[in-house]
């Protein structure tokens, strides 16, 4: 009879133990898939949502600054370029929503048919940035750094479909607001341009939750749910 205590004690230790084996992992496969989606959070997503203020497109994100090159704020930059206003054989304004800008914008370069701009930022860290681009050509170029270490860089063929990247004024497959998302932290951003010329207004900056962290929250969350159900069981 205290034979088959000790056996029945022990089936249920056995049982209890499989339960909390059953329980661990659980716990590691949703440990490994939020691990996973980690690796893709890094990655840089670009799209093409704005929000329209009269003729003008500008960044949708809540909580960035956005430099008009009409006033407060300034941007800090350097380099072969100008604030201008309106077009010129060199230079065309951002086409938006039914004319071009009539606002100021800075174009890239304004001597010598190629030339650049280095942006200084004021804030250490930065994960986002966004631009109505203008006429998008092959030749633009955006670099992004952290100091002197190199994040990241982009052409126009990169940043749009690539047979759009050819310089239409008034094309609005080619004149549009760019965002770049999950970009590794950046102070540091370099405008190039090797022919006439790079044109850029609402530059947005800032920190942005990345779409492959919200993702990252929604299955992570979805996981703690599945366990915490299958504990309750």
């Amino acid at each position: 009879m205290a034979y088959l205590l000790l056996f029945s004690r022990q089936g249920i230790k056995n049982k209890k133990g499989e339960i909390k084996m059953k329980r661990f992992l659980n716990l590691l496969s949703v440990f490994v898939l939020l691990l996973g989606l980690s690796g893709v959070a890094n990655a840089t997503t670009i799209n093409y949502l704005n929000t329209i203020n009269g003729n003008e497109y500008t960044s949708p994100y809540n909580g960035v600054t956005v430099y008009t090159f009409d006033g407060a704020p300034v941007l800090n930059w350097s380099g072969n370029g100008a604030v201008v206003n309106g077009s010129t054989g060199q230079n065309a304004a951002p086409f938006g929503v039914s004319a071009p800008d009539a606002t100021n914008y800075l174009t890239v370069p304004t001597t010598g048919g190629t030339g650049s701009i280095t942006i200084i930022l004021p804030n250490a860290v930065n994960n986002y940035f966004g631009l109505w681009w203008g006429s998008v050509d092959s030749y633009n170029t955006i670099a992004f750094y952290n100091g002197p270490t190199f994040v990241a860089s982009f052409t126009g063929t990169d940043a749009i479909n690539p047979s759009a990247a050819n310089g239409n004024q008034t094309a609005s497959s080619n004149n549009l607001y760019v965002n770049f998302l999950g970009l590794e932290n950046f102070n540091r951003v370099v405008l190039t341009s090797t022919q006439y010329a790079f044109e850029v207004d609402n530059i947005a900056v800032g920190e942005v939750p990345e779409p492959a962290t919200m993702l990252l929250l929604v299955f992570g969350l979805m996981g703690l749910a599945g366990v915490r159900r299958k504990i309750k069981k």
